[in-house]
């Protein structure tokens, strides 16, 4: 890592936090955990997390960042100083069978006077425990850089998740960042069940179309299931403070820093508890299902117009051509859908970019993806539905069955009319679509 760069990232940290017990050696590798009210949740993770690979683990820093706000209610507040008071105090109830000052340390953001903000939630928290093993990171490891995993209290994860992650970057080690394979924990409650699964349905869908639309931000923006470089992180400006889809923004900056992946060896399993504690989001979702809010999926047709777009452009051979890319956007989209880049100014902002881009096609069509980026790209979508109504959303089984319609997958008969057996179809696909279903 560029030595300047790092020293300038650590400076701007706006506040430093202190690690409990201080770490007295440097790591390969972190898992950063954000815990709020997680006492009862976290002993499982971290439990899991003690089964790995014994030698990675052993240079492997696992961070509890405990947090709350000044405002959040007082029972959870309470939970916190619960969590503290176990881990502080080594007993194998909270801690997993992790050894504190070995490889289990934690942050106090809940005391009074550390508290986060109270807009930051868990993108703040996130954010705290990713800048703070920095300095602890020993950047002359190998196989790979160090890594920094993102996980929750209230994920679980299989016995080779550390090691996969490795032996992924080992393959790939141009890439910024990763997501594991993941699967939503079962619920003892149907409608809880029935819940996760359309919302999970609804999250493969959407990375399912873009990856046929051919958009290179077809990737899960799941914070329990990401891993990324920590030279990457520091390149992509780190965690974003939000209160909710932090990984969203995060991942983006990290596919714009050096792509992503996806780790196929080895899975995560989420939590598929409804929640308050984000405005938006897998909890809040499937808290909404269960009060009876619809949940309807993306027109296919739309994905359809974003892969007549990538298309065109993956056909421009020549730099100088790329220069009508606004007159080619006009050609190839529908009249409402090309009247995003229209309405978004497309057409103005592009001379400057080419100008800029115009030695070589790959730089110009990177900063084309730049600009129509996993944030635009969701406006797009957006745009088209709320405009439109060709557009409008449609009912699970019917837009999977359309989007599928002239894909040659060998699909069980009647797959899209049952939720469950879609699901499941969809968790364990094979390597015969490794590019396309395997996630």
């Amino acid at each position: 890592m560029d030595s300047r760069n790092f020293q300038k990232y650590l400076s701007r940290i706006k506040r430093p936090a202190a690690i409990e017990p201080a770490p007295c050696r440097l790591f390969h590798h972190a898992v950063v955990i954000p815990a709020l009210a997680e006492a009862d949740n976290l002993p499982d993770t971290l439990a899991v997390l003690a089964v790995n690979n014994h030698a990675v683990l052993s240079e492997t820093m696992v961070l509890v960042v405990v947090n709350n706000s000044t405002e959040t209610c007082a029972d959870k507040v309470k939970d916190n100083q619960l969590l503290l008071s176990g881990l502080r105090n080594g007993g194998q109830r909270f801690c997993g069978g992790l050894v504190p000052g070995e490889s289990l340390f934690w942050i106090d953001a809940s005391s009074p006077g550390l508290e986060i903000s109270d807009k930051g939630g868990v993108g703040e928290a996130r954010k705290l425990g990713m800048d703070a093993v920095l300095p602890h990171l020993d950047f002359a490891a190998r196989p790979v850089s160090p890594l920094i995993f993102c996980l929750d209290a209230d994920t679980l994860v299989e016995p080779g998740y550390l090691l996969s992650a490795i032996e992924f970057f080992s393959c790939h080690p141009e890439l910024a960042g990763a997501v594991f394979r993941f699967r939503h924990q079962d619920s003892n409650d149907p409608d809880e069940s029935a819940a996760i699964a359309r919302y999970e349905l609804f999250m493969r869908y959407y990375t399912i179309a873009l990856r046929l639309a051919g958009s290179p931000y077809a990737y899960y923006s799941l914070g329990s299931a990401t891993v990324c470089t920590a030279e990457a992180y520091v390149r992509a400006g780190g965690m974003r403070e939000r209160n909710g889809g932090e990984d969203f923004y995060f991942m983006q900056a990290l596919q714009k820093t050096g792509g992503t992946g996806q780790i196929n060896a080895s899975r995560v399993f989420p939590s598929s508890r409804p929640s308050d504690r984000v405005p938006f989001g897998t909890g809040p979702r499937i808290r909404d299902i269960m009060q009876g809010k619809s949940l309807k999926f993306y027109h296919p047709a739309i994905f359809f117009e974003l892969k007549k777009l990538y298309a065109a452009i993956g056909a421009i051979h020549s730099p100088q051509d790329f220069y009508r890319l606004p007159e080619l956007v006009e050609e190839v989209l529908s009249p409402d859908a090309a009247r995003f880049f229209k309405n978004n100014a497309f057409d103005k902002a592009w001379p400057d970019i080419f100008r800029h881009n115009r030695t070589s096609r790959e730089r110009l069509a990177q900063a084309f993806n730049t600009w129509f980026d996993a944030f635009a790209t969701l406006k797009f979508i957006h745009f088209c539905e709320n405009n439109f109504p060709q557009f409008q959303r449609m009912e699970l089984n019917d837009a999977f069955r359309l989007l599928f319609e002239d894909e040659s997958i060998a699909f069980p008969a009647g797959i899209f009319d049952d939720m469950r057996t879609l699901l499941d179809f969809l968790r364990n696909a094979d390597e015969r679509f490794p590019d396309l279903l395997l996630c």
